[in-house]
């Protein structure tokens, strides 16, 4: 009876250590039916990851128990990961456990206000739009009391950055600080101050000019100057683009725009410079560091009137004389009427 047992005991141990055998053979084996990426998000489950990574799996109950054998379902780290082709059970296992991730892009744009580039980052990245909105407010009170939601935009510059998948709202709010300090160099500066301006009007004007012009560079320089020429005669800027952020903060960001009527102009909103004057008192977008360059570095002319230009979109005719300057404005109206834009 003894010996039966022991010849039992042998059997199994025979067969488990063929089944295992057989499992670390297959885990060399290619188990992956494409190429792409998998995302997983913080607090993921197992099931959850295996959902995920179903789309790229031939056999998934091979890789269930080679992932469980490797204790996976304790070790889940969130990110977006590369799988290949020709990914073993293996290759998959190490790089989800090591946190090999891969990089995404993040695009920031011309966002009007703070709650847009939140609501686009956490579409981008794996973080909440309210935890990007603390972050900043958390950052800005540290920084500056004085900053509010309208003049902390200035440290959100607009490019294509690469991050990681999983990066925090703080991760987030600390790499747009770096970014902010990068353009924000030394000749930068002293750019500003030899033009008596501060980071957050240069960055108010070249919001602005921004919207106003095309993305040409000398045309935005050009736009520059003219406003800073009224500014420098105490005249009203005037700019379309801030009468219409006016409207849009009374009624609503989700109102597409295509031209200003006189009764928006009358606005006493802080934003409205045809009421007020001087710069608005904050960005009203976030502009590229095109805008900010083409203020900080503005074209050499002394116009203080300007009007779109129905033949060139995106540029302005200039004129000294006030006259001309309700000529050309004439002939615009005459182009949004005929092109029957309202």
């Amino acid at each position: 009876m003894k010996l039966k047992n022991n010849l039992y005991k042998i059997v199994f141990f025979v067969l488990l250590c063929a089944i295992n055998s057989c499992t670390f053979i297959d885990s060399f084996k290619s188990n992956a039916t494409k190429d792409g990426f998998v995302f997983i998000p913080k607090g993921s489950t197992f099931d959850q990851v295996m959902d995920s990574l179903a789309p790229f799996i031939k056999d998934q109950d091979k890789f269930r128990q080679f992932a469980e054998a490797e204790d996976y379902p304790a070790t889940i780290k969130s990110g977006k990961f590369k799988i290949n082709a020709s990914d073993s059970n293996r290759d998959i296992i190490g790089r989800l456990q090591s946190g090999e991730q891969s990089e995404t892009k993040l695009q920031i744009k011309n966002y009007p206000t703070l709650f847009h580039m939140a609501g686009s980052v956490s579409k981008q990245i794996d973080v909440d739009s309210a935890d990007v909105i603390k972050s900043v407010m958390k950052w800005a009170t540290a920084k500056d009391s004085t900053l509010t939601e309208e003049t902390v935009k200035q440290y959100f510059i607009p490019e294509t950055y690469f991050v990681y998948w999983n990066m925090t709202a703080d991760g987030f709010v600390e790499r747009m600080e770096t970014e902010y300090n990068k353009v924000w160099n030394a000749d930068r500066l002293a750019k500003a101050k030899a033009l008596n301006m501060t980071s957050l009007q240069v960055v108010t004007l070249a919001s602005i000019v921004q919207l106003e012009s095309s993305d040409n560079f000398d045309e935005q320089q050009r736009v520059a100057k003219a406003y800073m020429n009224r500014l420098a005669k105490d005249m009203r800027l005037e700019a379309d683009p801030t009468s219409i952020y006016a409207y849009k903060m009374e009624n609503g960001f989700d109102h597409k725009i295509q031209r200003v009527y006189f009764k928006w102009t009358q606005s006493a909103n802080e934003y409205n410079t045809y009421r007020n004057k001087g710069l608005p008192p904050a960005p009203i977008c976030l502009p590229n560091i095109r805008a900010v360059d083409a203020v900080l570095t503005p074209a050499d002319h002394d116009f203080i009137y300007f009007c779109a230009d129905p033949k060139k979109p995106g540029y302005h005719k200039y004129t000294n004389d006030y006259q001309e300057h309700l000529k050309n404005a004439a002939e615009y109206r005459e182009w949004i009427k005929a092109n029957n834009i309202k």
